[in-house]
């Protein structure tokens, strides 16, 4: 097994916040970190807060956007079932306790190790589906 020194490869105990955030200014990108802890990517479409969990062995991305304050319940329904009916990758949702908030997120699993890559190719291709989810499904105008 390769070690967090190979490039390439890092193995699932290496896996952590620290290294994370090390992978993504290696590949460029600007992150910065919430009160959570968080990593926060800043890519050339959504911010993506990219979350741990090494208990379940997996890395999770996420975006956040907002409902205009008119958009209609129903509508907003409708745009998530639509995106998440013909949108492969990512998963639409909107927090029952939020109803103004739309939140895009992916699971990557992984047990022993993880490619680089992976990890930093999903994350590019994550900011890509949602950004042209909501350009191409949001023919009501709701999302700001």
């Amino acid at each position: 097994m390769k070690n967090i020194s190979d490039p390439e490869i890092i193995l699932g105990s290496d896996l952590t916040k620290e290294s994370l955030a090390l992978l993504f200014k290696r590949a460029f990108f600007k992150i910065s970190v919430d009160s959570d802890g968080d990593i926060i990517v800043n890519t050339d479409g959504p911010r993506v807060f990219v979350t741990l969990d090494s208990n379940k062995n997996l890395l999770k991305y996420m975006s956040v956007y907002g409902f205009k304050e008119s958009a209609p319940l129903e509508l907003k329904y409708s745009l998530i079932n639509k995106m998440n009916d013909q949108i492969i990758l990512v998963r639409f949702s909107m927090p029952e306790k939020r109803p103004d908030m739309l939140m895009a997120d992916y699971f990557i699993s992984y047990e022993e190790c993880i490619p680089t890559f992976q990890i930093i190719s999903t994350l590019r291709l994550f900011a890509t589906v949602v950004s042209g989810a909501i350009r191409t499904c949001d023919t009501d105008d709701l999302v700001e």
